[in-house]
Parts: C-alpha cells; sequence; structure tokens
C-alpha cells in the first residue's frame, strides 16, 4: 500500500507541475528558450484582454509597424499563420480580443497545408504533457546542462534576451525575386482551391465568434508586388475568402495593388526602410 501510494503521490506531483507548465506555458517567460512568434507578443503584451488585433502571417509582421502606428492594434502576426491558427486562438481563450480583430490576409493565409510552427501552444493536445509537447526545446537546454556540470561549469549559461519577431530591410535583386517567385510558382501557384476550404470555413467561424461576442471584424488584402503577374490562383482564393465577407457584411479594405515595387522585399513581404512605414500610414488612415 505504502509502494502504491508514493506511486500515486508521484504521478499527481508530475501532474500538477504540467497542469502548471502548461498554464503559465513556462517558456514564455523564459530567456533561455527561443519563442515563436505568438510567445514574442505574449511578452511584449502580458495584459490578459487585448482590445485591438492585427492578425496575419510574416506578411503581417514586416508590415505593420505597431510601435508606430497610432491606432493602438496589437501586431499578431505569426511566421506560419493561417486564418485555422486565430481560430483556435479563439475558441482555446489562448487570447481574448476587446472590441476590434482586423484580419490580413493572402493566399497562405488560407492555405489548409502551409507548414506550421509545432511549437504554437494550441496545437498541443490535451492529453499531451507539457514537458513532452515542448520536447524539442526543453531537452536540449536539460542535455546541456548536465554536460556543463560534467564539466564544472554553469549549467545555463545563455540567455536569448531581446528576441523579436524578423523583419525585412532592403530588396531582393531582380535575379533572386525570380528565383523566389519560380519557386513559390512550383510549390504553391497551381494547387487546387480545395486546399483553401478549411481556412475559408475557419474564416466563417471567426467571424461569427467575434458577433457572438460584440467584436467588430474587419479584414486587409495584403500588398502584392506588382512587378510580378499575380496568379491566377490568388484571384480564385480571393474569390473563395470574399465571398465568406459578402455573406457576412465584413468590411474589407484591399491594398493588393495600391503599393510600388520598391516598398517590397520580396513577393509580398514589405521592406521596413519604405513599405512598412507607407503601410502603416495607410492603416492608420482606415484603422
Amino acid at each position: 500500500m505504502k509502494k502504491l501510494a508514493a506511486l500515486t503521490m508521484a504521478v499527481l506531483a508530475v501532474f500538477v507541475c504540467d497542469i502548471a507548465l502548461t498554464h503559465t506555458n513556462f517558456i514564455k517567460n523564459s530567456d533561455y528558450f527561443v519563442k515563436n512568434d505568438f510567445e514574442i507578443t505574449e511578452r511584449d503584451h502580458p495584459e490578459k484582454q487585448w482590445d485591438r488585433v492585427f492578425f496575419g502571417n510574416s506578411v503581417v509582421i514586416s508590415s505593420y509597424m505597431e510601435k508606430e502606428s497610432g491606432a493602438g492594434y496589437i501586431n499578431l502576426g505569426l511566421d506560419y499563420g493561417v486564418v485555422t491558427d486565430l481560430w483556435e486562438m479563439l475558441r482555446g481563450h489562448y487570447i481574448d480580443v476587446g472590441t476590434d480583430l482586423v484580419i490580413g490576409l493572402n493566399y497562405l493565409t488560407l492555405y489548409d497545408e502551409f507548414e506550421t510552427n509545432p511549437t504554437y501552444i494550441w496545437h498541443k493536445p490535451i492529453y499531451v504533457p507539457y514537458a513532452y509537447f515542448e520536447r524539442d526545446r526543453f531537452f536540449p537546454l536539460i542535455e546541456r546542462g548536465f554536460n556543463n556540470l560534467l564539466h564544472g561549469e554553469n549549467p545555463l549559461p545563455f540567455k536569448y534576451y531581446g528576441q523579436e519577431k524578423h523583419v525585412y530591410h532592403g530588396r531582393l535583386s531582380d535575379r533572386a525575386l525570380k528565383d523566389i517567385y519560380d519557386s513559390y510558382s512550383t510549390n504553391y501557384y497551381n494547387l487546387p482551391k480545395e486546399k483553401f476550404e478549411k481556412n475559408v470555413e475557419a474564416l466563417a467561424k471567426v467571424i461569427e465568434y467575434c458577433n457572438d461576442n460584440g467584436i467588430r471584424v474587419r479584414a486587409v488584402w495584403m500588398p502584392w508586388n506588382t512587378s510580378l503577374e499575380m496568379p491566377q490562383l490568388m484571384k480564385d482564393v480571393r474569390g473563395m475568402a470574399d465571398a465568406v465577407f459578402t455573406k457576412y457584411g465584413i468590411e474589407v479594405l484591399d491594398l493588393e495593388t495600391t503599393l510600388a515595387p520598391e516598398c517590397f522585399y520580396d513577393t509580398g513581404h514589405l521592406n521596413y526602410d519604405i513599405g512598412a512605414p507607407r503601410f502603416t500610414e495607410l492603416m492608420d488612415g482606415w484603422l
């Protein structure tokens, strides 16, 4: 009986510790780990409710200058963000939006099989322990710590201070830009529209959630580098999403062809030197 009681207590202790780690999202609050974009946003905005939120993928990160904007929106850009991520964040209460939500869209924000970051906390199944879910970040730290101890060194000598989301400066050369366009053409531009249906469905769910919770939701079509031909797929996917916006009466800002090529780093990422300030100015006038 004593052994059973001890085993039960040990299992309970592990369970309680795991709940605590999950609840506090331990990695978010530690500089010993490389944070993902969502954790960086949480670090910069520790308040429980985010009143105004601008969600999107990496093109939103590189376009909307939150600190220079007068509109008061949090840049919730995620490198690999898609609309299903936004839906999971809302329904799982990983974020609490107060009054306004703006969704920044391009075709990749709606691509169902777009490569994701596995460390986003909403990807964690409820039955998977937090330490195991974060094993790719936890275990290397533990291994390095033991190795350092064996050599008489500080087990935790290195911290990742000042982590920020990735932005872009300058412009790619014409050759490099063509290479990226050709690569995207091979990997994405010939996809069937069926590959975007789950995210379009999630878009409707997000809108209904916002309507039910008194949140104004709007959308913006993010800029495209007009020095390049716009693929037909982008137009088709936009049509799928616009049908949802029309159904629910959602206000949409179209900035797809508004900015000059000099504003871009590549096909869709704006550079922080010219493009992002111009985009932020346009958004502030609309927001």
